[in-house]
């Protein structure tokens, strides 16, 4: 807080140590950090926390969906690549299904596993199909 000397009027100014303190406080916060922890690490009453959290409730909204975004993708691979990976599984275990005889046992293990990648892969299918004129006239606005 100052105080003009050419008046009486004083002006609040955002301290920008507190400014870095809300932040990380929002990135904690969407990380799921409780009060507690959070105020420990920023060395901030967990009172603050909640008022913190009143007024920035939209940013941490926000920054949770991106981190969740984020885990999804890291996690749970796009569909292209979950083919990808499926086709490329699939591959190995056909070749080393032609290098097996019929004498080796584990064999049927292979063909059930390739069973079932077949399965996921008709599972991940998509039809292609050409776009209506409507359709078209939807996405040209």
């Amino acid at each position: 807080m100052l105080i003009d000397s050419k008046s009486t009027t004083i002006q609040v100014y955002d301290d920008p140590g507190r400014m870095e303190l809300k932040s990380q406080f929002i990135d904690l916060r969407a990380k799921g950090y409780s009060y507690q922890k959070i105020a420990r690490r920023l060395k901030v009453s967990k009172s603050t926390l909640a008022n913190w959290s009143t007024e920035l409730e939209g940013e941490i909204a926000s920054l949770r969906a991106m981190e969740l975004e984020a885990l999804y993708e890291r996690y749970f691979l796009t569909k292209e690549s979950r083919i990808k990976l499926l086709g490329e599984q699939l591959k190995a275990i056909q070749t080393e299904i032609k290098s097996r005889s019929l004498k080796d046992i584990p064999t049927e293990k292979l063909l059930d596993l390739q069973l079932k990648l077949y399965q996921a892969l008709q599972e991940e299918y998509v039809e292609v199909r050409p776009l209506s004129d409507q359709e078209i006239e939807v996405l040209d606005g």
